[in-house]
């Protein structure tokens, strides 16, 4: 069953006479597979409707061969009014997490006598739960993602800055087949390396400390996301032994994915080892997020996320100890939920590395 034959069975048993309004970008591409800055997707009992302006009707029809390509001469959304009233249908459902102030004033405007209500996370749920294709999609992705930190490995001395690092990555992504790379690129060292979400800079890398690099690239319109620490120079034991907790966490943390799991036991399993060698107060974040059209989405493996993570979720694995002002850890895999465990799409070593 493809995804918009799915969406269509599940959405129609919960909502009854009613139409799907999808605005964002991640949504309208999860169910239409077309990509464009502006569009509106709208799913009726009768039809599925993908509407754009000029600048994209022809690759809609080219591309799409499930919904009705349709060319507004006009606003988007009195497209999808006329189109609505042709079916007499006074009842949408928007995504109320995507939705601004101002856009639901523009809805209430155009849909003046429709009753509006939201998805409540029915999309997000959806979405939680990936597709033979879209597991595919987001191993090739990684595949690309590996390569790259291997092509690093060869050139990589301390002789060249974060930046050069970050844009080395970013260009053998692209060079290698990515549309684009899923998020901004980290390459921070030195006392740096504790800033979970540092950003590069001119600065030459930090002898005898951590790299960190936290990269992920989008393919098909699928991410990927990776974090590995690598040592430019030697390691001294401290580095060694915080390295070694972080590894161990994150080991425990795959070792306890398996089918309907729930998020927060994940997220202990990692933190407690985390916690236990005295490093409590220094891991602030997640153990791990969904992974697909976005590079953060849901599921999560986090303290509070206490809903069951479905067989064919794709999550990341990332715990860290961050050091504030001497450096940070943090090793990140990819895993598909499965029914008797994680299957790891990630294959880069996670050995201690030294650089120069």
């Amino acid at each position: 069953m493809s995804i918009i034959e799915n969406f269509r069975k599940q959405f129609f048993k919960k909502y009854n006479n009613c139409a799907a309004l999808v605005l964002s970008h991640s949504n309208r591409l999860y169910l239409s597979g077309f990509s464009s800055s502006d569009g509106v997707v709208l799913i009726t009992p009768n039809s599925s409707y993908l509407i754009v302006d000029f600048r994209y009707f022809e690759m809609a029809k080219n591309k799409s061969n499930t919904f009705v390509p349709i060319l507004a001469d006009r606003s988007l959304l009195a497209v999808a009014k006329e189109l609505l009233d042709k079916e007499k249908i006074k009842s949408i459902i928007i995504e109320d997490d995507y939705v601004t102030l101002s856009l639901s004033r523009r809805i209430k405007e155009v849909f003046n006598d429709c009753e509006i209500a939201s998805f409540e996370g029915f999309l997000n749920e959806l979405r939680s739960v990936k597709t033979e294709d879209e597991i595919k999609r987001i191993q090739n992705a990684q595949n690309l993602t590996d390569a790259t930190f291997s092509h690093l490995l060869e050139i990589l001395s301390p002789s060249m800055t974060e930046n050069e690092v970050a844009c080395e990555l970013d260009f053998f992504m692209r060079r290698n087949g990515a549309e684009e790379c899923a998020f901004k690129t980290i390459a921070v060292s030195g006392k740096k390396s504790s800033l979970p979400h540092g950003e590069p800079s001119d600065i030459l890398l930090t002898k005898n400390s951590f790299l960190t690099l936290d990269f992920g690239a989008k393919l098909d319109g699928y991410c990927s996301d990776m974090t590995r620490t690598v040592v430019i120079g030697k390691a001294d034991e401290e580095m060694k032994r915080v390295y070694d907790i972080v590894l161990s966490a994150q080991l425990s943390a795959i070792n306890a994915v398996h089918e309907n799991v729930i998020g927060c036991d994940v997220d202990y399993a990692a933190r407690k080892i985390i916690a236990d060698n005295g490093f409590g107060n220094c891991f602030g974040h997640s153990t791990g997020h969904g992974v697909g059209i976005d590079v953060h989405e849901a599921p999560s493996f986090s303290p509070n996320y206490k809903k069951e993570i479905k067989k064919n979720s794709v999550l990341s694995v990332e715990p860290g100890i961050y050091i504030e002002g001497k450096f940070g850890v943090r090793i990140e895999d990819l895993v598909v939920v499965g029914d008797k465990g994680a299957v790891n799409l990630t294959k880069s070593t996670k050995n201690l590395i030294e650089i120069g």
